[in-house]
């Protein structure tokens, strides 16, 4: 389940997003002020506003200094839009709009929420997994990163999955994965490495959404994985040397492997 920040004054619209973002959790803002702070402070993955939620406020410049700040958090415009103001939306950096005519399709804003949310870290991850780690390994690591914020445990997975947390273990070793206590590890730091690389962030507030104690906590867990120290990590170089170190952990099953090149 994803954190979904909206900026929506009409009560139809907001009525309209929370129906189409179901299973997702949506946070309500009251300003785009707020919006930021919301995003800032909380495990958000995606954001939806209203192009006009403040008169007499620049929506499009709004979007653009969003998008600065949060690159990574894709941004979805909502309600009555000109051709103008798509394109500029769109120079903006916003990631989709639903224009007013097409609110009240649930099929259609639900798929737009779904590409948007798919733009995260679960995904990244999956891409890296590919024809190293079979379905059900990739599938584990994907439900473990989507929860990733909302501090899942490893008595979670297993339950999520059926099984004990010793079968779960063994499971993991069959796939070619970190135990699944150093697996939620691994996800935690870059999962928040990965939200290091927005401006708008700041260690202390992704260690908050991590659920450790301080920055300090977040550092350490960090120096457990890949070592060294966050600050040096925060751009895109840092967080790829990180995925790597996690791969070099994940040997994957070696019969899947096999399976896949002979494919």
């Amino acid at each position: 389940m994803a954190l979904i920040a909206a900026l929506l004054p009409q009560k139809a619209d907001r009525d309209s997003l929370g129906e189409a973002a179901d299973p997702h959790q949506v946070l309500w803002a009251e300003s785009w002020r707020d919006l930021f702070r919301l995003v800032r402070n909380a495990p958000v993955t995606a954001a939806v506003a209203d192009l006009h939620a403040e008169a007499r406020k620049d929506g499009g410049l709004r979007v653009l200094r969003f998008t600065q700040r949060f690159p990574l958090t894709p941004i979805v415009l909502w309600g009555e839009m000109d051709g103008r103001e798509i394109f500029r939306l769109g120079k903006a950096g916003a990631a989709d709009v639903i224009v007013s005519r097409d609110a009240d399709d649930r099929e259609l804003v639900a798929e737009v929420l779904h590409a948007a949310l798919e733009r995260g870290l679960a995904q990244l991850l999956d891409t890296r997994l590919r024809g190293r780690v079979g379905d059900e390994g990739r599938e584990l690591v994907r439900f473990a990163s989507d929860r990733i914020a909302q501090q899942v445990q490893v008595p979670d997975l297993a339950a999520a999955a059926g099984v004990s947390v010793s079968t779960l273990e063994r499971r993991c070793q069959r796939w070619g994965l970190p135990m699944p206590g150093r697996l939620l590890l691994w996800l935690r730091v870059l999962w928040g490495l990965h939200r290091l690389l927005e401006p708008g962030r700041s260690v202390e507030s992704v260690a908050s959404q991590l659920g450790y104690s301080s920055g300090a906590a977040f550092r350490r867990a960090i120096k457990a994985t890949i070592g060294g120290r966050p600050s040096p990590l925060r751009n895109p170089r840092g967080l790829e040397r990180a995925l790597e170190r996690f791969l070099s952990e994940c040997p994957g099953d070696g019969a899947y492997q096999r399976l896949s090149t002979s494919g």
